[in-house]
């Protein structure tokens, strides 16, 4: 009799609790390390966004200066428009004084800026902070 009860258990299919637990305890782990990975490159791409739309504005700017010999208001050349994530300042520019426009940063990258100064010789600064 006990050996049919043994045959009958081998017999069934399915997962043991214990199988189910360490199954989810390898997912936890892997989602543990795979996450900061993830909400790293997030970031780094919010980041590129500013800094991308800034670089415009700073081309465009400079395109400007060569025809005009002077930097633009914002009705002229206008500031990158603003985003869930970034929300932009400055850039509203006259003459041949260092030109600076702000990105600063809203929900995920709440706290960050980014400061882009175009000269008149072309060179660009750009700083950065709060990441």
């Amino acid at each position: 009799m006990l050996e049919r009860i043994w045959k009958a258990r081998r017999d069934e299919r399915g997962f043991t609790l214990i199988e189910l637990i360490m199954v989810v305890v390898i997912l936890g782990i892997l989602l543990a390390l795979a996450l900061p990975s993830y909400l790293g490159t997030r970031r780094k791409a919010y980041i590129a966004e500013a800094d991308q739309r800034l670089q415009e504005w700073a081309t465009a700017q400079w395109l400007y200066y060569t025809e005009h010999l002077g930097f633009a208001s914002t009705t002229q050349v206008s500031l990158p428009s603003n985003t869930n994530n970034w929300t932009f300042a400055g850039g509203n520019c006259s003459g041949t004084t260092p030109c600076t426009a702000t990105a600063n940063g809203q929900g995920p990258v709440a706290g960050a800026s980014i400061v882009y100064t175009i000269s008149s010789n072309g060179s660009r600064v750009i700083t950065s902070g709060g990441f």
